[in-house]
């Protein structure tokens, strides 16, 4: 009978460790044999070899005097003997116990970290909280901002029934949709209260410092809509205007990382209006006052303990005959090639209200302008750049005048026109250069604005 290598190793470590050869095999005396070889062998040989036992000998259902042919026997023993010699002459010079060791790779140097000179905050810790009045108070105001983009989702949906959104292209699952985003703003109210150090609920029906606001009166679910999109696109260019001047800049990455789900908000809701999602190359950005500005007159009351918001809030501008996105009747669409509803060399007309008129909650707040001049131009910022045009001031009237809707684009004829969507008109007292980093400077020169001009 043939055996293997690994039972004839079974043989000599029984051998090993002083078992004689073995003329009748029994299974008890093989078990307590694979015992006592188990520290010599290892277990994993032992229990290979067991198995082979057990295919040789049967299942052995007798424990005590089972026993092989002489044959076997004889083969056994051979096999035992033969296998014993080889192992004693290789375990000659050592100990009856294996000996072990771990071959461990040699390792060159370690490789250098593809990195380039410069950036900053790399080697910091960050905290996450505000590091100037500065920060704080931009924080300040995106946390208004999240708290009435909350109230504001749940309040149009309270107010509307399913129908009523059906009947304007929202189904069931864009309804749901509508539903998670204030859920987000009770996760963006969270992040920015904690940056501010408050405790409280924030992710429950009524948030910790949650005001009261004064909506116009929703006549349509198109209505609501159309609003909810001019709230979140200030919101977010509000937002993107401070970041890059914060001294908290690990705050701000984080800040960033949810203003970009609210600018696809303001997507989605220019597609709940059946427009063109993102007519424009480039989001455009707004200063905190400006933000301020538009948000504040909404804003009926505020539990006691919230602090006061340290941005000017200028005087009011409207625009009399700014086209309204309801009155085109569009259903809800993932995109539409709409043609844009006004045009270069349209006669936009203007109504501004003087400085000293109260708004934000409880009325406690002051319009104010820091202009030294009289009305002589309209700022059209969008995008990346801020354009003028001259206010004509109509006769008899310091407080109403008209422009012409300028046409320019984005880096020169050929690329995509400056303006569309939704820009931000001002009234000013002088034509100063400005990009969207330095774009506070123009504070200075405000008369009344911005106002929201819708274009495609």
């Amino acid at each position: 009978m043939h055996f293997s290598p690994t039972f004839q190793l079974l043989a000599a470590a029984l051998l090993v460790e002083g078992t004689p050869v073995i003329q009748q095999v029994d299974r008890r005396q093989v078990t307590s044999a694979l015992a006592s070889a188990t520290s010599a062998i290892g277990s994993a040989v032992v229990s290979a070899v067991s198995a082979e036992f057990t295919s040789v000998t049967g299942s052995a259902a007798s424990t005590s005097s089972s026993s092989m042919s002489s044959d076997t026997t004889s083969s056994l023993s051979s096999s035992m003997t033969s296998a014993a010699a080889n192992m004693t002459s290789s375990m000659a010079t050592t100990t009856s116990s294996p000996s072990f060791s771990i071959v461990t790779p040699t390792s060159g140097p370690k490789p250098t970290l593809i990195k380039p000179s410069g950036g900053q905050g790399f080697n910091s810790t960050p905290t996450y909280q505000a590091k100037s009045d500065y920060d704080y108070q931009s924080l300040n105001l995106g946390l208004h901002q999240e708290l009435i983009e909350l109230d504001l989702f749940h309040h149009g949906l309270a107010l509307f029934s399913a129908d009523d959104f059906q009947n304007a292209g929202i189904g069931p699952e864009e309804q749901y949709l509508l539903q998670f985003m204030a859920e987000q703003e009770e996760g963006h109210a969270q992040l920015v209260a904690n940056m501010m150090g408050f405790e409280g609920n924030w992710t429950g029906p009524e948030p910790t410092y949650q005001c009261q606001y004064n909506y116009p009166n929703f006549t349509s679910v198109r209505d609501f809509i159309e609003f909810s999109r001019l709230i979140t696109r200030f919101g977010e260019g509000g937002t993107i205007g401070f970041l890059g001047h914060m001294d908290a800049q690990d705050s701000a990455s984080l800040i960033n990382d949810a203003i970009q789900t609210e600018g696809r908000q303001q997507m989605v809701f220019r597609q709940f209006s059946g427009l063109f999602p993102m007519p424009f190359w480039f989001t455009t950005s707004i200063t905190q006052s400006m933000q301020w500005t538009l948000l504040a007159p909404y804003i009926a009351s505020c539990p006691a303990s919230s602090p006061e918001v340290e941005w000017t809030a200028f005087p009011t501008l409207e625009i009399d005959n700014n086209p309204n996105w309801p009155d085109l009747n569009n259903q809800a669409a993932i995109s539409k090639n709409e043609t844009m509803v006004t045009y270069p060399g349209r006669q936009v007309n203007f109504t501004w209200h003087d400085a000293g008129e109260k708004t934000g909650w409880n009325a406690s707040y002051e319009t104010k302008s820091y202009a030294d001049g009289k009305p002589k131009y309209v700022a059209w910022i969008s995008q990346l750049n801020t354009t003028y045009t001259p206010l004509t001031v109509n006769n008899g009237s310091n407080n109403t005048g008209y422009t012409i809707q300028p046409f320019d684009s984005v880096y020169g004829a050929g690329t995509t026109p400056l303006l569309n969507g939704t820009v931000y008109c001002l009234i000013t007292d002088a034509a100063i250069p400005v990009t969207p980093y330095n774009l506070s400077l123009i504070e200075g020169h405000v008369l009344a604005g911005p106002a929201l001009y819708n274009i495609g």
